[in-house]
This record gives structure tokens, C-alpha cells and sequence, in this order.
């Protein structure tokens, strides 16, 4: 290090000179331990030295080269594949196997599994602990974490070991081991440089660095170890670095690519670390695909009833009317065979209306409107009939339907019993009761009677004829109708036809689908804003995490990628969550309204699709804060 310092600013608030024109060489090789006064500046020293904070000004050369923090993928590079870090607070994946955080140096490096696995079972088997290596790191001893984090930096194979105050939480027998794998990780040839507050710590170091209020107080080494002839005697200027020509061309740090299926296994191995976390994630993600799936296929099913009601009853009803004073006028016992013989015609009957009169039993008597029928009026007029036994078909000669509400005021008994009744003097079998009449909804209270001939004996009447037609088929019967029925004075003859509903089922449909999208996208916009800011929050409780993956070698864009992934498998899965949710809940309203229910095939691969938008939305931004997050900083916390 050369001249180098470190101010902290901040708003409103005084700088802070943490180092001030440090001076330092440190051969290789060499067990250094850095003692000083808490706030003192040991730690932002240990900072530079590792690459995790960057000078305000002055430089630093490591092996020859010259590094700094703010590098980006260079500074991670030399990170992965030179410093090792052993820190007070441990910083291993929590609630993975203890493996994981041995290997996770040798992930950042690109190195493929086998031969990571290998080197982490080595790395245990040095610091006694192989027999917990697939061991939750959540359940090991303090002690334990620490000899774990020693044997990741064993794995490493690194060459220069920064450890700080790696005994502040261990009792006396633990770290009296911490300290006897450093010194063997030194005898290996490892540089170790310890900041510490400990004099047990210091008297292990072969030299002494004292740091008070940023500056070398002191730099002294231990009687009767050997000083590597390249450092400068205490109280002698340090030498300049070497320059460039003399060192050769500087090295490459290498690529530390992570393979696409290492950062996949280390995403899901991450998402399982904290079930509940995730699993509240997903669940979020669910709903809001649930609530998708759920809009769109009421929307679809909706659509498909407003088409069905259409069908099944505006648009199949053609009515026409006309009086038996026309000419060429068809028998009205004909007419109904006339119109079903039309293309397209289902049922068909002529109703007459009689003038108004009594309807009596032998306990009772009402006056209503009777009609007359010729033709299947039951379908014609959309009746529902509660027929008796021995009866089948149209109404017959004598016969009578009677309207449930009229027959409850007549007190009549059983239909099956074949009960009569008066109508102005001539006696009817009851063939049925009229419990329902969505076109001729007066029916319930009043009477149809079967054919008569006598209907024009006394001059001309006015007919009515009913007619249910195949759907989309009345605009074709009713242009067939009046030339049918009178060929000869069509033009006297009033066909009333449904508008073609295509337009108005249109604009129906049109407004369902707004609504239920506009109540989708509202769903979507509180999940991904709900998402985001339980992923903000998680964020905060692994900002040690993340800081620890920086110092051991991990890019920006790795911490952004891996809380991409992360954020992508939530949303994959709660997609698929969210699809059965939402399937259940359309069976459940359709069930619910009779409604046939509609699925569509693409609402599959839209469920997944939508998981990942909720997913990437409600991870972006932490993806980004994460990808930006200083480990020196949150190392600390």
C-alpha cells in the first residue's frame, strides 16, 4: 500500500478519516495480526486489503498488480481466486448443508461439481469436521461455523487469508483450534493477516501491526521469527513497488463464470434455506394467478352463457299474427304443420285468445282468460308442464293445461287422478299443470285449451302463432313466415323476429371481458407491489449473505441473477399453484350458476407466464439493490 486513505462522507455530517496514508508491505507468506483501538480503522483497513472497499486515494498492488475495489468483474475475479475471508460473524448459507458454504468460493470460480465436492471433502476432513459436512449449518456450534468458514478458504486454496477478530465469539477452547488451523493454513504457505483485538491472537502473529486513528504506530515482529527479506526493517523506509516492465506482463485473473446448472441448483437449494419465506412468496404469486385464471375463464364461460341465453331464448323466439278475415287464410289445425315444415323451425303452435270467463271446480270458481291451442304449444310457448301419467303429447280435444298458480286457487286434486273442470259451461280433463312460461309468463294463472272448430263461428278472430327456431335460424323462418302462412296476402300477415343480436351479445361480452380485465390487471399490480415488498424485506435479512458472496468472489450480475432466479422459481411454481387454485374456483362459481364451465388450453402456459411476470416484477427491484449492495458495508450488519 502506498499513501493510501480512506475518508467516509456523509450528508450533514463531518468526514470521517478511517485511514490516513497508510504505508504498507506485506510479504508473502507472513502471519500478520492488526491490533489498535476500536474505531481505529483495522477493519477499513482489512476492507482495502481484500478488495471489498476501494482507497479515497493512494494504491494498492497485490501479487504485482494493481487492484482495486472498484474493478468490478476483475476486483471478484481476484476476490474468487486469491483472498480468503474469515469473518467474526461467520457468514455461512444458513439452513444449507454445511458442504454448500465450502464450495461456494469454488461456485464463483466456474469450478465444475465433482471436482468441488472433492475439494470441500478434503477442506473438512483438514479441520475435523467431514462427518458434518451435509450438516444443517443453522444447527453446528459456534466453534464449528467458524473451523467451516476456515475450511471454505482451505478449499479456495487461497493465498492470502483475511480474517477479522475470527475468535470474538468463540470461547477459549474453540478458538485456541481457530488459531491452530490459521497458523496451519500459514505453514502451508498461505499469507494470513488477522485483525484482532485479542493479545492470545497477536502473540500467534509473527508480526504486529498497530493502527491507531488511521495510522501505523507500529509495525514489530515476534523474537526469533524470520522476516521475509523482501519487507523493509522496522523503522526503514518501504520500498516503491516494482515497476511493471521488471514484474512481466500482469496475469490474467481468469473467467469465473458460474455454470447455467450450478446457479439453478444454488437457487433452489436457496429457496428451500427458507421454506417459510418462500413459501409466503409463492402463495402471493398463486393468488395473483389464481385471480387471473379465475377472471379470464369466468370470462370466458360468461361469454359462452351470454351466447347460450341468446341462443336459447331472445333469438329462437318468432312470433306472427294475422286475422282469419284474409283471404286464401290457411285452417288454423294446419298451420302448425305448415311451420314445421319450415327449414329451421323446431316447434310451433297457433294460440287464440278467448274472451274472458269462468273457470270452475266443485269447490271452486275464477274468472280468467282461456286459449285456445293447435300445435305443440308446450314447446311453442316455452312451457314447462307437470303432465299427468296417462297423458303424452299435444293437447288433445277436451284437454286442458291449467297454470299452477290458477289450479292451487281451484284447489284441484292430483293430475294423475285426471280432475276436470267448467269453462263457461263445457267440461275439460286437466292434462297438466303450467309450472313455468318464460315467453307467455300469464299462463300460470290461466288456462289452454286443446283444439276446437268452432273458433269462427261467429265471425273473424285474430291468431297468433308461436314459433321456436334452431339458433341462429330466426332471421331465415321469419323471412319464410308470411308467404308460409298466406301466400296470397303475405303483406297482411305481422312476423315479429328477434334483431340480430350479434352486435348487442357483442358489446355484452365486450363489457364483461373489460371488467374482468380490468379487475385482473388491478390483481396483478397488488401482487407484484405486494411481492416487492416482501421481497424488499427479505432482502434486508440477507444483506450479510449477500455481502458474503461479493467477498468470496460473486459479480454484480451474479446477485442480481441469482435473486432473478429466485424470483422466477416462485413464480414458476406459485403459477402452477395458481392455475389448480384458479380451475377449482371457475368449477366452483360455474357449478355454483349452472353455467357450463369453459377452459381454455391456453390458460397453461399463461398461468406459468403470468407467474413469471409477477415473479420478475416483485424481484426486480431487489434484484437490482442486491446487485448494488456494498459488502464492506454489509458484511458488518
Amino acid at each position: 500500500m502506498r499513501g493510501v486513505q480512506r475518508t467516509f462522507s456523509a450528508a450533514g455530517r463531518p468526514d470521517v478519516r478511517a485511514l490516513r496514508g497508510i504505508d504498507l508491505d506485506i510479504p508473502r507468506g507472513e502471519f500478520v495480526a492488526v491490533i489498535g483501538p476500536s474505531g481505529g480503522g483495522k477493519t477499513t483497513l482489512l476492507n482495502i486489503l481484500g478488495l471489498l472497499d476501494a482507497p479515497t486515494s493512494g494504491s494498492y498492488h497485490l501479487d504485482g498488480q494493481a487492484v482495486h475495489a472498484n474493478g468490478g468483474p476483475e476486483a471478484a475475479s481476484v476476490r474468487a481466486r486469491t483472498i480468503g475471508f474469515v469473518f467474526q460473524a461467520f457468514h455461512l448459507l444458513e439452513g444449507r448443508p454445511a458442504v454448500d458454504s465450502i464450495e461456494l468460493n469454488l461456485l464463483y470460480r466456474g469450478t465444475p461439481r465433482a471436482e468441488r465436492r472433492e475439494k470441500a471433502l478434503r477442506a473438512a476432513a483438514a479441520v475435523g469436521l467431514d462427518d458434518r459436512l451435509y450438516q444443517s449449518t443453522s444447527t453446528l456450534s459456534g466453534g464449528q461455523r467458524q473451523r467451516i468458514a476456515i475450511a471454505r478458504a482451505i478449499a479456495a486454496e487461497a493465498k492470502l487469508i483475511l480474517a477479522d477478530e475470527p475468535t470474538g465469539n468463540l470461547d477459549s477452547a474453540n478458538a485456541a483450534r481457530v488459531l491452530d488451523e490459521l497458523e496451519r493454513l500459514h505453514r502451508d504457505g498461505a499469507t494470513v493477516i488477522v485483525v484482532t483485538h485479542s493479545p492470545e491472537v497477536a502473540q500467534r502473529a509473527h508480526r504486529v501491526i498497530r493502527i491507531v486513528d488511521g495510522t501505523v504506530v507500529s509495525d514489530t515482529t515476534r523474537p526469533n521469527a524470520a522476516v521475509p527479506p523482501t519487507r523493509a526493517p522496522a523503522g526503514v523506509a518501504a520500498p516503491a513497488p516494482c515497476p511493471r516492465e521488471a514484474q512481466g506482463p500482469p496475469r490474467s485473473p481468469g473467467k469465473t463464470s458460474v455454470r447455467i446448472c450450478d446457479m439453478l441448483r444454488d437457487t433452489w437449494a436457496s429457496l428451500l434455506s427458507r421454506r417459510r419465506q418462500s413459501i409466503g412468496q409463492t402463495l402471493a404469486v398463486a393468488i395473483a394467478v389464481a385471480l387471473t385464471i379465475t377472471t379470464l375463464g369466468l370470462s370466458t364461460s360468461a361469454r359462452a352463457q351470454v351466447s347460450a341465453t341468446f341462443d336459447a331464448h331472445v333469438n329462437r323466439e318468432v312470433s306472427a299474427t294475422w286475422s282469419t278475415a284474409l283471404p286464401h287464410a290457411l285452417p288454423l289445425v294446419t298451420v302448425a304443420d305448415t311451420v314445421d315444415e319450415l327449414s329451421g323451425v323446431e316447434a310451433s303452435a297457433v294460440v287464440v285468445d278467448l274472451s274472458v270467463g269462468t273457470v270452475s271446480t266443485f269447490a271452486e270458481s275464477r274468472q280468467v282468460q282461456p286459449h285456445v291451442a293447435f300445435g305443440d304449444v308446450a314447446a311453442a310457448a316455452r312451457l314447462s308442464i307437470d303432465g299427468a301419467a296417462w297423458h303424452d303429447g299435444r293437447l288433445g280435444a277436451g284437454e286442458v293445461f291449467v297454470g299452477d298458480l290458477l289450479a292451487q286457487d281451484l284447489q284441484l286434486s292430483s293430475v294423475d287422478a285426471a280432475p276436470t273442470v267448467d269453462i263457461d259451461g263445457s267440461t275439460y280433463v286437466v292434462a297438466g299443470l303450467i309450472t313455468e312460461s318464460s315467453r307467455l309468463p300469464l299462463l300460470r294463472g290461466e288456462v289452454v285449451i286443446g283444439p276446437r272448430d268452432d273458433l269462427t263461428a261467429r265471425g273473424p278472430i285474430d291468431v297468433t302463432m308461436l314459433a321456436v327456431t334452431q339458433p341462429g335460424a330466426a332471421q331465415q323462418v321469419a323471412a319464410q313466415l308470411a308467404a308460409a302462412l298466406n301466400a296470397f296476402e303475405s303483406e297482411q300477415i305481422a312476423v315479429a323476429a328477434p334483431t340480430d343480436s350479434a352486435q348487442l351479445r357483442g358489446q355484452i361480452e365486450q363489457g364483461v371481458q373489460a371488467t374482468l380485465t380490468a379487475f385482473t390487471v388491478l390483481a396483478l399490480i397488488v401482487a407484484i407491489a405486494a411481492l416487492m415488498n416482501a421481497t424488499l424485506l427479505a432482502l434486508n435479512s440477507r444483506r450479510g449473505e449477500i455481502g458474503m458472496r461479493k467477498a468470496l468472489g460473486a459479480r454484480s450480475r451474479q446477485i442480481g441473477g441469482l435473486i432473478t432466479l429466485e424470483s422466477a422459481g416462485i413464480g414458476i411454481v406459485g403459477g402452477a399453484a395458481g392455475l389448480v387454485l384458479g380451475m377449482g374456483a371457475i368449477l366452483a362459481v360455474t357449478i355454483t350458476q349452472r353455467w357450463t364451465p369453459v377452459f381454455d388450453v391456453a390458460l397453461l402456459p399463461l398461468a406459468i407466464a403470468v407467474g413469471l411476470v409477477v415473479g420478475a416484477g416483485g424481484g426486480g427491484l431487489a434484484a437490482v439493490r442486491a446487485a448494488r449492495l456494498r459488502p464492506a458495508e454489509n458484511l458488518r450488519n
